[in-house]
């Protein structure tokens, strides 16, 4: 039961880090809340993990590891992101990452409930990072562009 509790808690903090870091990776408006969520996402993760620990095979436990380690670095990059101005690369890029985990995360297990091959849940992961990393690329030249024109 805590287990359930704490997955449904980790998947709606994870929406709402996902949603408003979608707002404040141009402008700083809602980071705090974005950070916070994404803060709590990882925590809940990290609970939800120690809840099954005695029940899972040594895979799995090294699986759900490198998840919670993974979003560690998510959680550092948002707040290293929280000492850069608002639109900057580094910010893009350190919001950026952070919002192409989420989104990637969430289509994985969409997949993955769906009921599909493992390879194409893999497919599906490797999709999204890749269409993500080009969309931070685009977003930082979209940004360059703004500057050069503001600032010629």
């Amino acid at each position: 039961m805590w287990h359930t509790i704490l997955i449904v808690l980790h998947a709606i903090t994870g929406t709402v880090a996902l949603l408003f870091g979608c707002v404040a990776h141009r402008r700083r408006v809602l980071f705090g809340t974005y950070l916070w969520s994404l803060v709590a996402t990882v925590v809940l993760l990290a609970a939800a993990v120690a809840e099954e620990w005695g029940r899972i095979d040594t895979a799995a436990r090294a699986l759900f590891a490198a998840f919670v380690s993974l979003g560690l670095v998510m959680v550092l990059l948002a707040v290293g992101a929280r000492r850069l101005p608002a639109g900057s690369a580094g910010y893009i890029d350190r919001v950026g990452f952070t919002l192409v985990a989420l989104l990637d995360a969430f289509v994985v297990i969409m997949v993955l409930n769906l009921g599909a091959p493992v390879v194409l849940v893999v497919a599906a992961g490797v999709i999204v990072a890749v269409a993500g990393h080009f969309g931070l690329r685009a977003a930082k030249a979209g940004t360059a562009a703004t500057e050069e024109l503001v600032n010629p």
